[in-house]
């Protein structure tokens, strides 16, 4: 299926940049998802900055008021990621246009647009059937990020061949020990909560709530 047409031609500036951009986006978006993209990008007049990992965020959206618009995405994102989060800050740009600074962030408003501006992407067959299952009950009601949805990062896990061999920690049975990724503190799993996992030191004298996903090593059971 072709991308929606957002261009009835483009004149020979505007090809050179479109051009420009898809031979960046290719790096970091699904091939078939890159076209529209770059058109997206030039009819909303956006800056895309392709930022270094965050922690915390996979990307953000300023409406740098007569300097443009700015969208930025963390370059280690897989392909899937990337896409979703630069979907996602487009839409807090499309719901700035419209409602102006004074709306919730991540409130109605908000949700209706992210789904407007998805849409075009489920019509385009971008995602495998796995993950456009997930990310379309997702779209029911989005949260604030995907990192929110612990069954749509399971999938989007999958697809990071970069990530295959890593250990979460929703991969652990109760009672498994383990180490943080950078963090040499022994810690046991306790058991699971909605995103998070409730956790304690090996001694049982502090008790902590860990996402789901983080990267863990395996100590095992003592």
């Amino acid at each position: 299926m072709t991308h929606p047409k957002l261009f009835d031609t483009l004149t020979e500036k505007q090809a050179e940049h479109k051009a420009a951009l898809m031979k960046v986006l290719h790096n970091y978006i699904p091939e078939n998802s890159v076209n529209y993209c770059a058109e997206l990008i030039m009819y909303y007049k956006m800056h895309l900055h392709i930022e270094v990992e965050r922690k915390g965020r996979y990307g953000d959206y300023t409406p740098h008021l007569g300097k443009g618009y700015r969208i930025s995405v963390n370059h280690n994102l897989s392909k899937y990621e990337f896409l979703i989060t630069f979907i996602h800050e487009l839409a807090h740009h499309t719901t700035y246009l419209k409602h102006g600074p004074k709306h919730d962030a991540h409130g109605v408003e908000w949700k209706h647009e992210f789904k407007n501006v998805m849409r075009p992407f489920f019509e385009l067959d971008i995602f495998p059937y796995d993950l456009r299952a997930i990310l379309a009950r997702h779209m029911q009601n989005p949260k604030y990020s995907q990192s929110a949805d612990l069954k749509l990062l399971e999938v989007l896990k999958k697809y990071d061949l970069r990530k295959s061999h890593i250990v979460t920690l929703s991969q652990l049975p109760d009672g498994a020990l383990f180490k943080m990724k950078n963090d040499g503190n022994i810690l046991r799993r306790i058991n699971k909560l909605r995103t998070y996992v409730a956790c304690e030191s090996e001694d049982g004298k502090w008790k902590y709530r860990v996402h789901a996903m983080a990267e863990v090593e395996v100590i095992g059971k003592r």
